[in-house]
Parts: structure tokens; sequence; C-alpha cells
């Protein structure tokens, strides 16, 4: 019996003492951060005493892998608030705001109309299309710099994410190497192992689990492998060549790679490569959409009027090159094709990416492919050799708005991918054509006169100019109109008129007549003409008005107004105008910015949910080590105590043998 008592106190002062190691450790980590708290486990032994099992971690895998969730949750949404936040604050700042530029641009075309002979208020309203131009770049900057910022934190995340895959992979080879020749668990280096889970779940969304040797494995939450119990991948950025501005994942076993996909990455690379994908990008191409909407309108109504030296007007702003851009084996041939937005049809180009292929020896297809890297619409079927093409090469894709050149199709083959986004850094290569003001072409094309032995008090006024082109219209390269084009209305009665050539021959008849505007129209002659014309009230029989170049004065505002009156049209995708469109860009920074700083704040009080459940089962509580640490001292004095009885009463059994 003494020696069964004394066994049974020795194995208690043993627990006990395990106890007491177990609450020091527990005690002095305290303030570790990662540490879990940890439990001596102790069983009764069927022979006596008690028989100490292991020392484990107070953790629940559940519970650790939704802390990791919810920590990619935050991470994301931070990352991204931190981006868009910036980027709200300049793009709705009033001092840089496009419409304060747009107003005094107009306003200064008006007041250049009040006057067109000013050569300074000319001068002002070509200095405020320069400021307005420079505006296109000083937004266009705030997109570009935020993408540089996001393209350097994304290279600096990466790097962090592949030496924390690594420390988990070398962690793993300790934790086997110990676990190996000990029978005691490697705690603190799994606590290690969590903690740079926890920190590697800050980066990317994650999914931890242990395999059969128990050693920790990472993979995406798509599945993709980071972590392979002892071999670590790599995560690595490239750009993508079909498009540049968009960054490729790519994993990296070592041998090879293998592409991933970025969408709902979580965490903070995820947060910002989703906002490249879908506000910078958007941001950009909405800024280059604009861009175009008004430089094509304005360049198309300017060649509709005649400037301050007399000529027909040209260009006042240039669009920059449209770049096409291929897989590197291909990207040689990209050279080939040149793209550019056919004249006043900019209400046709959307934000989308198109891609051109080859379908066969003689067509070619084209689509659109919208931010989210589907295809938007039916592709367009086209052969380029049965399309008609201008001095330059280029033929028309109505349906697009654009006008394409292809330099050697023979060179193209049907396996070869091309892509160009027209809006994508269109704002940023805006630049001001006209050189001076002089070259804004405020005055209209032709002039218009009354006779002065009419019988009635009707007056003839030029209402539209819709075309100047000397291919397509009544306009000589000169200047002048065609000797066959209208050049004098006769009203044959109140009702009834002729239209007649610069010859006096009759080129067209119109009666019962009932209304006197769009007299070239009624006559079916404006299409061809590339303008009309009006009489204000009901002429009479014999009434003749006349339409020629040779009298155009210099104070006349008519394109001028036009001009001005671009302000009010719908410009933008054929919908908003210039000024409603950029609010409404902003309106959507806005909003889009308020959505996620609520989800960021909403995605914190989760995240901190989550790590206090996690620190109420394995953070250490001092007060709970202070209570363990007095019964485990009073549980070792009583073992002891058992061991000296256990002595005491040995001592005696040998004194009566004795």
């Amino acid at each position: 019996m003494g020696s069964s008592l004394y066994s049974i106190g020795l194995s208690g002062l043993q627990s006990s003492n395990a106890r007491i190691n177990t609450t020091g450790q527990n005690t002095a980590n305290v303030d570790t951060e990662g540490y879990s708290r940890q439990r001596t486990d102790t069983t009764s032994s069927p022979v006596g005493g008690v028989v100490i099992r292991d020392t484990a971690r107070l953790v629940d895998k559940f519970v650790s892998a939704q802390v990791r969730t919810d920590t990619s949750t935050f991470s994301y949404y931070d990352a991204y608030q931190s981006m868009i936040s910036t980027s709200d604050n300049l793009l709705a700042e009033d001092s840089i705001s496009l419409n304060t530029y747009l107003n005094k641009s107009f306003d200064a075309l008006q007041a250049a109309n009040n006057d067109p002979t000013s050569v300074s208020l000319r001068q002002l309203a070509h200095t405020s299309l320069e400021n307005l131009v420079r505006q296109y770049h000083v937004l266009s900057g705030v997109v570009s710099d935020q993408e540089s910022l996001v393209d350097e934190q994304i290279s600096s995340s990466l790097e962090d994410l592949n030496a924390i895959t690594t420390k988990i992979s070398n962690l793993n080879t300790q934790i086997l190497k110990h676990e190996g020749l000990s029978i005691s668990p490697a705690n603190e280096l799994r606590d290690q192992q969590e903690l740079l889970a926890k920190d590697l779940s800050k980066y990317i969304d994650i999914n931890a689990q242990f395999n059969d040797k128990g050693l920790m494995t990472i993979q995406l939450a798509n599945g993709q492998p980071l972590v392979m119990d002892q071999y670590p991948t790599k995560i690595i950025a490239k750009t993508n060549p079909l498009e540049p501005k968009k960054t490729d994942l790519m994993v990296n076993f070592g041998d090879y790679e293998v592409g991933l996909k970025t969408q709902n990455l979580g965490g903070s690379i995820g947060g910002l490569i989703d906002y490249r994908s879908e506000f910078s990008v958007y941001a950009d191409r909405t800024l280059g959409q604009h861009a175009i909407a008004l430089a094509d309108a304005m360049n198309t109504q300017n060649k509709k009027g005649v400037d301050a030296n007399g000529e027909f007007g040209k260009d006042l702003f240039s669009l920059g090159e449209i770049k096409v851009y291929s897989a590197l084996d291909s990207i040689h041939k990209a050279k080939n094709i040149s793209v550019k937005v056919a004249d006043g049809q900019s209400a046709k180009v959307t934000k989308d990416t198109y891609e051109l292929t080859r379908t066969d020896d003689n067509r070619f297809s084209i689509k659109k492919i919208n931010m989210d890297g589907k295809s938007a619409e039916k592709p367009i079927i086209f052969d380029p050799n049965l399309l008609a093409k201008d001095s330059d090469g280029y033929f028309n894709i109505n349906e697009f708005g654009l006008d394409l050149r292809l330099a050697d199709l023979s060179e193209i083959e049907s396996d070869d991918v091309f892509r160009f986004t027209p809006t994508e850094s269109a704002a940023s290569n805006l630049s001001l054509f006209a050189k001076n003001g002089e070259l804004i072409a405020l005055s209209a094309p032709l002039s218009v006169s009354t006779s002065s032995d009419n019988l009635s008090d009707a007056r003839i006024s030029l209402i539209s100019v819709a075309n100047t082109n000397p291919d397509s219209s009544a306009f000589s390269t000169e200047g002048s109109l065609y000797p066959s084009a209208p050049h004098q209305i006769y009203f044959t009665s109140p009702n009834s008129y002729v239209v007649r050539d610069a010859s006096g021959v009759d080129i067209a008849t119109v009666s019962n007549v009932t209304q006197y505007t769009k007299l070239l129209e009624q006559a079916g002659l404006s299409d061809d003409a590339g303008f009309d014309v009006a009489v204000s009230s009901k002429p009479q029989r014999g009434d003749v008005f006349s339409i020629g170049t040779d009298n155009l004065g210099v104070s006349n505002n008519f394109n001028g107004l036009a001009l001005a009156d671009l302000q009010n049209r719908s410009l933008v995708d054929g919908k908003a105008t210039l000024i409603k469109s950029f609010s409404g860009f902003i309106a959507y920074v806005g909003s889009k910015t308020a959505e996620i700083e609520g989800h960021a704040d909403a995605s914190k009080i989760v995240m901190d949910e989550s790590v206090a459940r996690r620190d109420r089962l394995s953070a250490v509580s001092l007060d709970e080590e202070a209570v363990n640490l007095l019964r485990y001292q009073q549980s070792y004095s009583a073992s002891a105590q058992v061991v000296t009885a256990a002595r005491t009463t040995f001592e005696t059994l040998l004194g009566i043998m004795r």
C-alpha cells in the first residue's frame, strides 16, 4: 500500500508540476501576438494515480477560419476604400471640376459670337479651350497616378504574401522535425503558423487546412494551392499583352505558371485589383469617352463654318492614337491595323474593348468586350475588300462609329487576336489642334439674299449646314458652290417654287407648299446640298431668293452659335450633355465611395466580433491563470504530503519488520 501511495503522490506531483509549467507559459505569453492558451490534460490511471496526456492549444479551427475570412473581407474593403476615397476627394474638388472649364469655354465662345471680328475675343475662346484640354489632362493624371500607386501596392503586397507562404512552408518542416523527435506537440510553432495564416488572409482570401501529417496547407478560395506541405508556390503579377492596363496574376510552381482568376480574390490585393477593374479603368474610359465626344462634335461643327481667314474650318482638337494590342507572338502584326473614331459618329463609341479577328480568307470579325471581360453584343462580320475606302485607306464600321485600315491582310492569320479600346487614355491624349482663335470657324460657309424686287415681305435665311465635304456636298474644294448646286429659289406662285442652279436651269420643282421652312428638303436636295434654307413668310409669285458664297461677312456668327449650342446637345453616348455626363460620373464616384465605406465599416465590426470570439477561447486571461496557479500550487503541496505520508508509512513498516 505504501508503494502504491507513493506512486500516486509522485504522479500527482508530476501532474501539478506540468500544469504549473503550462500556467507559467500562458502567463509569460499574455502579450504575445498569436499565442493560443495551452492546457495540460490528464487522465486517471487504472493502477492508481494520474497520467499526463498532452499539452494542447485551446483553439477552434472553425473560429480561426472565420477570423481569416472576416479579416480578408475587411482588408478587401479597407484597401478599396483607401484608393477610391482619395479619388473621390480629388475628382469632386470644385477647383478641378471639368464642368467649370466647360462652362468657361462655352461662355468664351458666346462672347466671340457677340463680335466675331474681335481678335482678342477669339483668342480668349482659344485660351479657354486650351485650359479645358489641360483640365482633361489633370483629371486623367489623377486616375493614372492612382493606377500607378495601385501597381506599386500590388507589387509590394505580393512580395509580402510570397514571404509569408515561404515562412509557413518552413514552419511545416520545423514542425515535422520537432514532432518526429519529441512526444510533445510543437504548439508554439503552430501558433506562429496560425498567425502567419491570418496575416496572409489580409492580402488574399485563403483556406487553411491540415494534411494527414498535421501540416498546414494553404489554398486560395478557388482551390488553387499556395502551400503544399513543405513546398510553397509564388504569385506574380504580369501585364496582359492584349490589355496592358489589366493586371494578370499567375501562380508560379517553379517549372510552369498557371493563370489566377482575379474574381472574388478577397484581401487587400483583391481590393486593389477590383479598384482598378471596377473603378480606375471605368474612370479612365469615362473621361476618354467624354473627351472623344467633345472633340468629335467640335471638330465636325467647326468644319461646317468659315474661319477668320475665309477658309473652311478644320479640326479644333486632335485625338491621340488608338493603340492596337495583340499577343506577344503576333504583336508585330498590330502595326498593320489603324483605328480612329469616325467623323461625327462619337455617340456610337462605347467604353468597351473591341476585339478583331480573321474568320476566313476574306472576312473579319469585330466584337465588343465589356469591362467584365464578356462579349457585349453579336460580332460584326465584314469583308474589307468590299467596303468603300477613303483616300487614306480607311473604311467605316458604321455600327461602332469607327474607321479601320488594314494595311497588309496577308500577314493576319485566323488565330491572331487584336484588341483596342478607343476611350482608353483618350482624355490624356487630347490636344488642341487649332493654333489660334482665328481658326475657330464662326461664320456660315455661304450667304443667302432676298431680291429687292420681291413683292412680299418674306426674307430668306440659312437654317442649317450639315455637310461641307466636297465629295458629298454642294461645296467645292475652294469653298464656293458647285455650278450644279442650288443657287436660286424662284416662286412660281405663293404655293410653288423651283430650285435653279448657277446657270438658271431648274433642278427641282415643288408644288402645294404649306410650310416655308426646309425648302431644299422639300425639293429633295438637302442631302446632296449639305445645307437648307427657309423663308420667313408666304412669298408672292415672282419672288426670288439667292444662295451663294460671294458675300460672306466676317461678322457672321451662324456657325459660332452652332458651336456654342453643342453645350446643350446630347453628345456623350448619344444620351447626355457634356456637363450632365460629367456630373453623373462624379455622382457615381461619390455613390461608389459611400458604398465601399459602408461595407468597410460593417466588415470591421464583423471582423472584430470574430477576433473577440477567438480570444474568448484562445486568449490568455491573467485572472484565470492566477486562479489556476494557486490551485495547482495547492495540488502540488497536497501531492507532496501524499508522498511524505507514503514515506512515513513505508518507514513504519520497515520498523515493524525489524
